[in-house]
């Protein structure tokens, strides 16, 4: 048999690396600009501030068929809902308080499962000075009105709504872990290999946290567990999954389509790396672990345009608009740009 040539070898290593397959992955721009949002969203104070800190959406069909979304917002107490039309992403009224009152829960992501909303705190320390945070250890669950897409009204005034809880477990479960106890306590800080929740997904009764932080060999981090027991006070088994995003890139947002879920991987906390693509990719969650995500795509940002109130462009969130066996059509929302900026993209599958 003849020997295999430099040229064979290199073909070889770069299929197994997933190089070669990398190389294909397109370049996809918005399919339009962002989505206008009417008035916007509507704060008492720091307004335009508030309004650029989206980081998480999580959407249902309301009882007519309509989209309706809960947003996520890294500053202040609340979330917000808002309903997706024909290009708009219209603000609705009603809010939802999180967090410990006065306190900011640090809200990176939001998940639904018809039944419940649910939105988790980045569990890290401090950007700035890296001191503990224990108001951004919650994750949040409270029930979603299938008739109007919304949460379930409060009881009475000032009272969370009904089926509201909040637990603080996640961050004894993952200081239990050897992988990540490391990650947590003194030290831990974000560029630094510290901890940083970003994403959540739900899925087949498993809520799914995306890591920002830490990250290694181009692989970031999927802590899971079972969301009934993680509530309910017995055994979440908690399970922790690598998956390969790209050197520099730890995972932004994740969202779960009827064969997987859908990652939002950009830059990690380290300052050096703020300048990386964003890019979209599939993650058979129940796959043999060794099996890399399937790329879909690599985020073209260059040609959106910033508008009077925008900051940045920076993918934080995204959800399903439609889904088939050919394509998907997406809509990833930034912080830094007015209520998300919401721009909508199509992704061969």
């Amino acid at each position: 048999m003849r020997a295999p040539t430099l040229r064979s070898l290199a073909i070889a290593l770069a299929l197994c690396c997933g190089l070669g397959a990398q190389a294909q992955v397109p370049r996809i721009a918005p399919t339009g600009g962002p989505w206008p949002a009417g008035a916007g969203f509507a704060f008492a104070k720091d307004g335009k501030s508030m309004r650029r800190s989206v980081s998480g959406i999580a959407c249902g069909p309301d009882a007519a068929g309509r989209r309706v979304c809960l947003l996520a917002f890294d500053e202040g107490t609340q979330a917000r809902f808002a309903q997706l039309g024909d290009g708009t992403l219209l603000p609705l009224a009603g809010a939802v308080e999180l967090g410990t009152p006065g306190k900011e829960l640090d809200a990176e992501g939001a998940a639904t499962d018809g039944s419940f909303f649910y939105v988790t705190g980045s569990h890290a320390a401090k950007r700035s000075g890296c001191q503990a945070n224990a108001a951004s250890r919650y994750v949040l669950r409270f029930r979603r009105d299938a008739a109007t897409g919304l949460a379930v009204p409060a009881a009475a005034a000032g009272l969370p709504g009904a089926g509201y809880q909040r637990s603080d477990r996640l961050y004894a479960l993952l200081q239990a872990d050897p992988a990540l106890r490391q990650r947590l306590g003194p030290g831990g800080c974000l560029g630094q290999g510290g901890l940083d929740i970003e994403g959540l997904a739900v899925r087949g009764g498993r809520l799914y946290f995306g890591l920002r932080g830490p990250t290694e060999a181009g692989h970031a981090f999927v802590v899971s567990v079972d969301a009934e027991a993680f509530f309910g006070g017995g055994d979440a088994g908690l399970r922790l999954a690598r998956v390969q995003v790209g050197e520099r890139r730890g995972l932004r947002d994740m969202v779960a389509t009827r064969d997987g879920i859908l990652l939002l991987a950009g830059p990690d906390d380290v300052p050096a790396h703020a300048q990386g693509d964003w890019t979209l990719s599939l993650w058979d969650d129940g796959a043999d672990p060794a099996v890399p995500p399937r790329p879909l795509a690599v985020l073209d940002l260059a040609a959106v345009a910033l508008r009077g109130c925008d900051k940045e462009t920076k993918p934080e969130a995204v959800t399903v608009l439609q889904e088939s066996a050919q394509a998907l059509r997406v809509l990833v929302l930034s912080d830094g740009m007015c209520d998300g900026g919401a721009l909508a993209f199509d992704l061969p599958r």
